[in-house]
């Protein structure tokens, strides 16, 4: 099937054509999850099958032929950086949190599925190294974006309890802190920070956890400083102290311009607090300001 005949169904509020079934037409839709074309890819395809999963227009023996094409389109390519295997890898989590999702809602999935899936999603998440935002002519790639979207709907699900979070948590906290060619431009942070958030809805984490969490965030300062000019000068050091500091930026704030009131949050941002002063060069001081004047009286400014 050609551009049009997708389209033809998205700007039909996703009518199926009374001459196909769903069974036929979802092989082609999950084929074509790696499509290079933005349009056809994010507008057309993926929407689709957002639309029929949420709906719950596929039974589930079709979700579950579903989930193991999706695990296995997580898989392809996935030790190459910069090619567009990454479209498929990326496109196929995010489909596959539609139908977590889903179950979410409607618990068709027994527990062994999803350990299973949540065993394969972490794995690709910390394996993932493409992880490019948007690309000009490729559309959206974000794969980080997207497996973090996974992985926070499987933190909402009934079968993870306090033990897969923790590891769900752990992941995400050793990912930020990975030298990578790639900083976070197109709100990345944002979304794995979601993640965090979607873990303590489950009021299931200890707040003692938070301190012990943000111990490898907080290392990142003792493998990169301000004097040491030759490791700063290399990209993925400085990537992974950008990723790190942008990523605890964007949980502090989600944590608290929400106003959530959850069971271990101000432990969380207690930890947070900790860890950014722990990063911080010396910016979260007034005395900083003699760097402009060196004869200003901060002790009138506190």
């Amino acid at each position: 099937m050609d551009t049009a005949f997708w389209r033809s169904i998205a700007t039909n509020n996703f009518q199926l054509p009374a001459q196909y079934t769903i069974e036929e037409l979802i092989p082609e839709l999950l084929h074509q999850l790696g499509a290079e074309d933005p349009e056809l890819r994010d507008y057309y395809i993926y929407t689709t099958l957002e639309h029929w999963i949420l709906h719950g227009l596929c039974s589930e023996q079709l979700l579950r032929e579903m989930i193991t094409q999706l695990l296995a389109n997580m898989t392809q390519g996935l030790e190459t950086e910069g090619d567009n295997t990454v479209l498929l890898r990326s496109f196929s989590a995010l489909t596959l949190s539609d139908i977590l999702k889903y179950d979410n809602a409607q618990h068709f999935l027994k527990g062994d599925e999803v350990h299973a899936i949540l065993e394969q999603g972490i794995s690709y998440f910390m394996r993932e190294q493409d992880l490019r935002g948007y690309e000009v002519g490729k559309g959206w790639v974000h794969a980080l974006a997207h497996a973090g979207d996974l992985l926070a709907v499987l933190a909402r699900n009934r079968h993870i309890g306090g033990a897969e979070l923790k590891r769900i948590l752990t992941a995400l906290a050793e990912k930020v802190t990975v030298p990578t060619s790639y900083a976070y431009l197109t709100l990345e942070e944002e979304r794995m920070a979601l993640v965090v958030i979607a873990a303590l809805t489950r009021n299931l984490i200890h707040p003692s956890f938070w301190s012990w969490w943000c111990r490898p965030m907080a290392q990142i300062e003792e493998q990169l400083h301000w004097e040491n000019t030759v490791r700063f000068a290399q990209a993925p050091d400085i990537y992974a102290y950008h990723n790190t500091k942008m990523f605890l930026h964007s949980l502090y704030f989600q944590l608290t311009l929400a106003g959530y009131k959850l069971a271990g949050a101000q432990e969380l941002i207690d930890a947070i607090i900790k860890t950014l002063n722990q990063l911080d060069p010396g910016f979260f001081s007034v005395e900083v300001l003699k760097i402009i004047d060196p004869d200003i009286k901060t002790d009138r400014l506190r």
